[in-house]
């Protein structure tokens, strides 16, 4: 499928299907493959049963994170190929009613606490293994809103030619945790509190 758009999440059911810690470690697992799989191979990778698998598989469906690559027929059943979508995704609040903020908000922390935690669990297995170490970086960068949306886009072609697996030496998955956004603007103090707060 084509990834070079961005996916769009702005609505309630879309965010609560896509931050499911079951469904993120299936689209993980898609990823791993490096190619369109059936939710048999997936399943057997994840030690699930099918079934579970192809449930979950169709509610990803249901908002394009998985689509059908293409068919093969084995042993006189056809089998299913899904490809993962593997581009930017990005969340919008502005069109959620206002009463189902909250709902919303609820599920957008928990998929970014569950793909923290999936990151950090492998960036800690690679640190206390054997061979390549993980590394960290945090900085705090000053921009406009315009500086900010171009260093995002930036970001993205930097990756691009990683994005896909690819045979050859010494060619590893390397995890990337990647949190952008800026400061709320703080509230500059009335400068009638200012002076009765010195008296």
């Amino acid at each position: 499928m084509d990834n070079q758009d961005n996916k769009i999440l702005n609505t309630v059911e879309e965010i609560k299907i896509y931050s499911d810690p079951y469904r993120l470690r299936i689209l993980k697992t898609f990823l791993d493959f490096g190619r369109p799989a059936t939710v048999k191979e997936v399943a057997d990778r994840m030690g699930e049963v099918p079934a579970k698998v192809y449930y979950h598989v169709k509610k990803l469906e249901s908002i394009g994170l998985v689509t059908i690559d293409h068919t093969e027929v084995i042993n006189g059943i056809v089998a299913k190929y899904y490809a993962s979508y593997s581009g930017q995704i990005e969340i919008k609040a502005a069109e959620i009613q206002p009463e189902m903020r909250g709902v919303y908000w609820s599920n957008v922390r928990r998929l970014i606490a569950e793909q923290f935690d999936q990151t950090k669990e492998t960036f800690l297995e690679r640190v206390t293994g054997e061979g390549d170490s993980g590394k960290f970086m945090q900085n705090k960068l000053y921009m406009n809103p315009e500086e900010a949306e171009e260093l995002f886009l930036r970001m993205q072609k930097l990756f691009e030619p990683y994005e896909r697996k690819r045979g050859g030496e010494q060619i590893q998955s390397y995890e990337l945790f990647l949190a952008f956004g800026a400061d709320l603007p703080k509230t500059t103090p009335n400068k009638k509190e200012d002076q009765s707060d010195s008296d």
